[in-house]
């Protein structure tokens, strides 16, 4: 039975919020009974002529369980201390779990409470935070969160099984007397309860210079401490951002390339360097000490025209290039000194593919092509390497740039139709399109990124700005400020920190320029 009147006695979950985290409440609340639970829940059953002390009492007596939806605010909060102590001393060890925290924002927990396995709603999109929820309760319930499936056989060093595609069936919510539930599902609340979007980004520092042609790629090192950039004029250059305000070229430029340098991307581990010339090769690099970069072995070569894009996969193991020559080429880089292709090439395209990307999982590729469409790919066995699904169609131009959001759910897609689309792949075999083409750029969308937390996007245009998009929901995604102005030429690349604090973008002016995203 979903929900309990006055005259039922007992509830699965009592969840202890303040007035500050109700959205948060309603919404874990909906999740909850949607899956039969039975809840206690202020705002719904605190209704005119109950006793409010009494009936939190109940809830904190009777419970089996409880929620505590933690923030700065409810750690502050006298009452909501009570709730979760009083859950905690009736199972001081945490053998029956009696109490659940799930927070939803970054904050630190103090004392006793900080050595209680959590559930984190907080920087994931609403269908993640459902699932995580869902599974926490289940091992709360359970004492362990053994899957229902037997594993996968694992394909390879370091890689994981495929995500199951498989969705929870909506249950209906019935109203029962004595509470007062809403009409609709509560909307999932705001990822940053306690920060704005941003609203006015703002450069951070002088422009970085140095390159002597256009600046193709830019890429952060996973620490955030070091940046690369990547250059028409042959060169790569490494650049000191510990200090974005001061940031300061390291060593000398990486040179070997014979034509411009198109691409440029980390290793997930920070010591490994890719490069992607249109001189047909691919070029490795040693930067574990950036000062003294050296080269890894011998160029990769295999493509019969100029590469445009390269990246790892998110073990580190495999790195993708794609090419002009309508390919894209999958290659074993486990040990960087002696790299070697995987399986054939992968071939479908008809025209040049431009962009090629990684789901944080490693098991399905994004491919962006000349010939107007994205095609997914099953590399979860690289050495048989698969299409998913029929190419993802619409674009009405070449697809420059592809990305997917960090939960894996969504994808962006930036096209010379200066239009940037949003595809739901949860199940790549049947992507689709989500609402409607981001539009507002005049000329080119050439470079897609998500932010860390993958509620907002950057994309970069030849118009020579760059803009950020609202897209905590995907289906009606937003443009956020004004654009970034400042480049005197096409911006090419656009890249967040890790921290997602700070934005580089590249340009055909020569330069990089670092923007503070957060800045009011």
């Amino acid at each position: 039975m979903s929900g309990v009147g006055d005259g039922a006695a007992g509830w699965d979950f009592f969840i202890s919020y303040t007035k500050a985290d109700q959205r948060w409440a309603e919404w874990v609340a909906w999740q909850l009974e949607a899956a039969d639970y039975r809840v206690l829940i202020q705002a719904w059953d605190f209704v005119p002529g109950s006793d409010w002390r009494f009936k939190m009492e109940q809830g904190v007596t009777q419970a089996a369980r409880t929620i505590a939806v933690l923030s700065k605010t409810y750690l502050s909060s006298v009452y909501g201390g009570e709730e979760w102590r009083a859950a905690r001393a009736a199972d001081p060890e945490g053998l029956a779990r009696k109490l659940l925290p799930v927070r939803v924002e970054n904050c630190d927990r103090p004392g006793v409470l900080r050595t209680v396995v959590s559930v984190d709603l907080f920087g994931v999109a609403p269908h993640t935070a459902r699932l995580r929820l869902l599974a926490g309760v289940r091992g709360a319930l359970n004492g362990r969160v053994k899957p229902e499936a037997e594993p996968e056989f694992p394909v390879g060093p370091g890689r994981m099984p495929r995500r199951s595609n498989r969705r929870r069936r909506p249950a209906g919510i019935p109203v029962h007397p004595g509470r007062m539930p809403p009409s609709q599902p509560a909307a999932f609340p705001d990822p940053h309860p306690s920060s704005p979007r941003p609203l006015t980004p703002r450069p951070i520092g002088n422009p970085l210079t140095g390159h002597t042609k256009g600046v193709r790629s830019v890429v952060f090192a996973p620490d955030g401490q070091t940046l690369a950039t990547a250059s028409v004029d042959q060169t790569v250059r490494l650049w000191d951002v510990a200090d974005p305000s001061h940031a300061r070229p390291i060593g000398n430029p990486l040179t070997g390339h014979t034509k411009g340098v198109w691409s440029v991307v980390f290793a997930p581990d920070g010591q490994t360097l890719a490069t992607a010339s249109a001189d047909q090769t691919v070029r490795l690099w040693d930067v574990a000490d950036p000062s003294h970069a050296r080269p890894i072995g011998n160029p990769l070569t295999g493509h019969t025209k100029g590469v445009w894009p390269v990246v790892f996969a998110p073990d580190g193991q495999t790195l993708a290039t794609a090419s002009t020559d309508q390919t894209v080429r999958l290659w074993d880089v486990a040990d960087p000194s002696h790299a070697r292709p995987i399986g054939n090439p992968l071939t479908g395209h008809t025209k040049g593919v431009e962009s090629v990307a990684f789901a944080p999982d490693g098991q399905t590729l994004a491919t962006a092509s000349n010939d107007q469409t994205v095609r997914l790919w099953d590399v979860a066995d690289p050495s048989h390497a698969r299409p998913i699904g029929n190419p993802l169609t619409g674009h009405t131009n070449r697809v420059r740039s592809v990305a997917f959001a960090p939960d894996g759910q969504t994808l962006a897609t930036a096209s010379n139709d200066q239009t940037v689309r949003l595809w739901d792949v949860a199940d790549p075999s049947h992507a689709r399109p989500i609402g409607n083409p981001l539009t507002g750029h005049t000329s080119w969308v050439v470079s897609v990124v998500f932010a860390p937390d993958g509620q907002t996007l950057a994309t970069a245009s030849v118009d020579q700005t760059v803009r950020l998009w609202d897209v905590a929901d995907p289906s009606h995604a937003r443009p956020i400020g004004n654009p970034l102005t400042g480049h005197t030429k096409g911006v090419w690349s656009v890249v967040f920190a890790p921290d997602g604090q700070t934005l580089a973008t590249a340009s055909t002016d020569q330069t990089v320029r670092l923007w503070d995203v957060w800045a009011d």
